[in-house]
Order: structure tokens, then sequence, then C-alpha cells
């Protein structure tokens, strides 16, 4: 089980347990470490002391004593004898300590060389690396430590025994030295020893093993008197914190979860019985429980409310899953679902298996889904109906499209009218361009009407007549065309898109309108980019939105320098055309009503109000737009289509 899944209760305990466990080991270590270090601190005190004494007997010896037997000895004339009681200070040391010894028994002292008189005092392999340690370290005059030999530990204290120039006598050459000497300690060799020299070393040692045993007894009967002492108090302090504070704070819980369950009512208090933390605790759920029951209620209202504005929405508004599932829905959606409206989501749908050249509400919900981001669209329903249909994404927290607010409007009506609107601009504009037209057909009629004058009443030969009658046809020919593209730019349409140069739809519309830009002293200029690919849209039209911008630009100069630029170029995927006149501008009262239906600033009978309108409309339904810069130099409307 998990730490974070147990309860306070026993999360407490475990950690006072532990806290008391490691207390407990960490105070015995402690206990153990000093006692070890005071009894370490100790036994080296004794064995320096121990050392000083004999080493100050040693230097008696050697200082006092043996110089006076030397000298004694050659005044009576035995200079070749040796006192090894008085003259040797390894002896003496050594006897005095065995004496010592015979009191206290637990210190040992040696007195051993590499090469020494005695063989009894040969060093072992211990006291060996130690004379090696102070040959090597000659500026060290003592050394001390704790060393294991077998079960035990041995605390030693060791100084190295530097030879003198009043040694050399017993420790030098053969020739030199006492033949008592060499009686006792025969020898063959001379020793090589030279003046402060190592030749050997001297040590006082003591076991601690029993009093480190000792010490760990302690160690180990303070950890357990601790644990039991720390133990009742734990009991003790368990049993507090478990009456004023995991007793409530069990009430308290009991309570919440009833709540949560639905067994136990929101708007309850609980009885503060104490002042402290616990009571304080009591009465802040006393309150919150006070605030969140208001807030229920409040929220209950405020539901009911939004679920009778919900239902009361007229257009179709649901909640769909990616799967296409609706979630939720509103009176409106509902009845298209049973009604099996093309443009509501009815059935669980597979994505991964969608038909990708078939636009329908799932193409635009993986759409959304692929994308996340929200999506409109104008759109025909298999049932001949028209749609605006407008998704927007809902995420969690990790950025991924869980839900999509799918809202559908019934736009068949509103596309009637707005077909009419643009039937009423264009016959409007047809009104505009009359004008000119009528000027367009005179010109080849009056040509025609002379034509057939000369064919009547004037003899000719037969090559004559042929120029005649081919002037005829030519003027003929140029009505037709005339009339032709007046009678397509004028007729009712569907939108049909085609993939058409958007250049040669500005072209048609200067041709159009070459008389009206004539008559009225305009100068064009064009600025049009060559390297706009194909776009598909409908182009009847987007003449039609492209005439409507430049019979307004025609319109608005007057009495200045009249200029038309019109520039194409394409950016980000989109292929833009401007038309920037030299007027004198939009006033910044009218500007936010240009696109108003019936909205128009021009006289009675020379204007509708709907050709921005339709234009906008128009515009908007190739998913483009249409944008106003002005200022008192004039006007410049921007057509945004998609390339792709």
């Amino acid at each position: 089980m998990k730490l974070k899944n147990l309860s306070i209760n026993t999360k407490f305990t475990l950690s006072i347990a532990l806290i008391i466990f490691a207390f407990c080991i960490m105070f015995s270590f402690l206990l153990y470490y000093h006692l070890k270090q005071k009894v370490i601190e100790d036994a080296n005190e004794k064995t320096r002391i121990i050392m000083t004494q004999i080493d100050a007997l040693g230097n008696y010896v050697k200082d006092e004593l043996r110089p006076a037997i030397f000298k004694l000895l050659y005044e009576t004339g035995k200079k070749d004898e040796f006192i090894v009681e008085g003259m040797s200070t390894t002896h003496v040391r050594l006897s005095v300590m065995r004496r010592f010894n015979n009191k206290i028994k637990n210190y040992t002292y040696r007195r051993v060389s590499t090469d020494p008189i005695n063989p009894e005092h040969k060093a072992d392999a211990l006291h060996v690396q130690l004379i090696e340690y102070f040959k090597k370290n000659s500026d060290k005059e003592s050394w001390s430590g704790i060393i294991k030999s077998g079960d035990q530990e041995i605390l030693i204290m060791a100084k190295p025994v530097n030879i003198e120039k009043g040694c050399l006598i017993c420790h030098g050459k053969i020739i030199n030295a006492p033949k008592a000497l060499l009686k006792m300690f025969p020898r063959s060799n001379d020793f090589t020893w030279k003046d402060g020299d190592v030749i050997g070393v001297e040590s006082v040692s003591m076991p601690i093993a029993s009093t480190l045993g000792e010490i760990k007894g302690v160690a180990i009967s303070t950890f357990l008197f601790g644990a039991v002492t720390l133990l009742f108090l734990f009991v003790t302090l368990h049993g507090a914190f478990w009456s004023f504070v995991i007793k409530p704070l069990k009430r308290l819980s009991l309570l919440f979860r009833g709540i949560v369950e639905g067994t136990e009512p929101l708007n309850q208090t609980i009885e503060v019985k104490t002042k402290d933390e616990i009571g304080e605790l009591i009465f802040s759920f006393n309150q919150m429980a006070k605030y969140l029951y208001e807030a229920q209620e409040a929220t209950k209202k405020h539901a009911e409310t939004l679920q009778t504005i919900f239902e009361g929405i007229t257009d179709p508004l649901a909640l769909v899953n990616p799967d296409c599932t609706v979630e939720m829905t509103n009176h409106a959606y509902r009845v298209w679902m049973k009604e099996g409206r093309s443009a509501v989501f009815t059935n669980k749908c597979d994505i991964e298996k969608l038909d990708s050249d078939k636009l329908c509400p799932v193409y635009f919900l993986k759409k959304v889904v692929d994308t996340k981001k929200p999506f409109s669209e104008y759109w025909e329903g298999d049932d001949g109906k028209y749609y605006f249909i407008h998704l927007y994404p809902i995420f969690d927290d990790s950025g991924n499209v869980i839900k999509v607010v799918h809202y559908v409007k019934d736009i068949t009506e509103k596309r009637k009218i707005e077909d009419q609107m643009r039937i009423t601009e264009k016959l409007a504009a047809i009104g505009q361009l009359s004008a000119g037209l009528a000027h367009e057909i005179n010109n080849p009629l009056g040509g025609i009407r002379l034509c057939f004058n000369n064919l009547i009443s004037t003899k000719m030969d037969e090559e004559t007549k042929k120029m005649h009658i081919e002037v005829i046809n030519h003027g003929l020919i140029k009505i037709q065309q005339i009339i032709k593209q007046l009678l397509d730019f004028s007729k009712q349409t569907e939108l049909v898109k085609s993939s058409v140069p958007i250049n040669s739809l500005v072209e048609n519309v200067l041709k159009l309108t070459e008389y009206l830009i004539s008559k009225n002293g305009i100068t064009v200029i064009r600025k049009l980019s060559q390297d706009i690919p194909e776009i598909m849209v409908d182009s009847n039209k987007i003449e039609q939105v492209f005439l409507n911008i430049v019979l307004n630009a025609i319109q608005a100069m007057d009495g200045r320098q009249k200029i038309l630029t019109i520039e194409s170029y394409m950016k980000n995927d989109r292929c833009f055309v401007s038309f920037t006149d030299t007027g004198h501008g939009i006033p910044e009262s009218i500007l936010p009503k240009i696109f108003d239906p019936f909205f128009t600033t021009k006289p009675v009978g020379q204007g509708t109000g709907l050709g921005l309108s339709v234009s906008k409309s128009i515009v908007e339904q190739h998913n483009g737009r249409i944008l106003v810069e002005t200022s008192k130099a004039g006007t410049t409307f921007i057509v945004e289509l998609p390339i792709k």
C-alpha cells in the first residue's frame, strides 16, 4: 500500500515509531562512540605515563648508573666485566616492568630491535613495521593506535630507539665491546649502527576488547531503556492525539463522505465543543457547508435558467463527441434529428473511414478535431437546403479536442433573399451601364444603317457590295457580343465554382465600364501580378463584386485628379485584389454602415443600397472577406479570396 493512501493516524504512528527508533539508535551510537573515545584517551594517557616512567628509568641508567659502573670497573681493573643488571637499559626496563606487571597485569612492555645483542629481544612482524615507520618518519617521536591481534583489540604506544655515541661501545665494533658481554651474548660480526640511527622500538600495549565490550553493553542497555521509555511516551501521546485530533477528524470525514454520497444533507451544522484548532476547523466547515448549500441552490436556479434559454434557442445547438455521438441537444436540434436533416448528427461515425471528397457534417467535425480550430461553412445539404454550420472545439488539459459545440442555421430563405438582392443590384448596375451600352450598340448600328442605305440606293460593283456586307456582318457580331455579355451578367445563377485567372475577371469588368470610365475622364492604373495561379470561384458573382466596387469608385471621384488603381497580388496562400480611388473618402460616421442592406448616400434613383451588402455576401460565400481603408485622399476596397 502506498504511503499517501494511509490514514493520518497510521502515518502519525509510523512516523513517531521511526523517529523513536532512529533517535534511540543515534543516541546509543553517540554514547558508544563517546565512551569508546574516552576509554582510548584514558588508555593513551596511562600508556604515556608508563612509557615516560620507563623512559626516565632508562635515561637514568644510561646517563648516570652505567657511566658510574664503567668508572668503578675501570678503577678496580675489571674493565672487561659487564654487569647486565645495572648497565643494560633494556634489561633494567624489562625487569622493572615485570615487577610492575605483578601488580597490574594489563600492560605489556617490549624493547626490541631487528639486530639485538640479546636474541630474545628480536622484533616481531608488528614491531618491524613500527621500526620501518620511524625510519621513514624521522621527525615522529611516537606512534599510538589500536591494532587487531586475533580476536583481540590492543591499544599500543611506541617510540623509536635511537642509538647514541655511548651506546656504540656495546652496539658497535666487537673489539670495543666488554668481553664479559661477548661471553653472555657471543657474536662474530660488528654492528653497523651509526650515531642517530633507529636500531629498534619500545612499546607499551594493553588489550581494550573487554572494555569496549562493556561499553557496547552500556550502549545496548541505554538503547533498550530509551526505547521502552519513549514507547511509553509515544503511547501516551498517541492516545492524546487520537482523542484531540483523529476522533474529531474522523467525525468530519464521515460527514464529508455522507454529503458526497448523498446520504447526508449539505445544510447541517456540527456542534463546536472546543475553541482550539479543531474547533476552528469545525466552525470553518459549518461556514463552508452553509456557503456550498447556498451556492448549490443558486446553481440549480442558474442551471434551470440556462436550460430554459438553451431549449428556447430556435436554431439547432448540440454538444457532440469526436465519434459523432450527440451528448446534449436543444429542442430544435432534436426536431431536426427526427426529421433526418443532413446538417445534424444522428449516428455514431468512424472518422478514419470518412470519404475526404464528400462534404458533410462529419467532414467538418474531423477538420475541427485535426486543426483544433473553430470552423464555419455555408453548405448545401443533400436535402437541397442551405445551411450555415459552425463548430467550436472544447479542449482537455492536454490540448486535445474532447467535445465540439455544433450550431446550425437554416439559411435557405436568406439565400433566396440574397439571390433576389443580387439580381436587383445587377439590374441597378445595368441601369448605370445603359448609357455606355447604348453608345456601344449605336456605333455599329450607325455603320450598318449607312451600309444598308448605300446598298439600296447606290449602284456598285460586286467587290464594293462585298465590303459593305462585311461591315454590316462585323457590326452585327459586335452588337451580339455586347448583348451576350450583358445577358450573362444579368442572369440568375447558382454558385458554380470553376478555376479562372483572377486578372481576367478584372479585365472583363473594365471592358463593361470602359465607356463610363472614359466619359468621366478617369485614368486606370493596372498593377496585376502574373504570379497568381488560377483560383476556384464563381466568375459571374466575383465579376459582380468587382463591378459594384468599380462603379462606386467612379461615382466617388469628382472635380479632382481621377485615378483608379487596381492591384492584384498573392500573400500566404491568399489572393488580394485592391481598388483604390482618389475620391474624398468615407466619413467615419457612416463607415460602419456601408455594408448594411439598403444603406446608400446616393440621391434617390441612383442606387439601391445593396451593392456592398451583396458583394460582402458573395465574398463570404467564397470563404473570403472585404477590407476597407479610407482617408481624405481616397478609399481602398480590398477583396481577399483563398487560393486553395
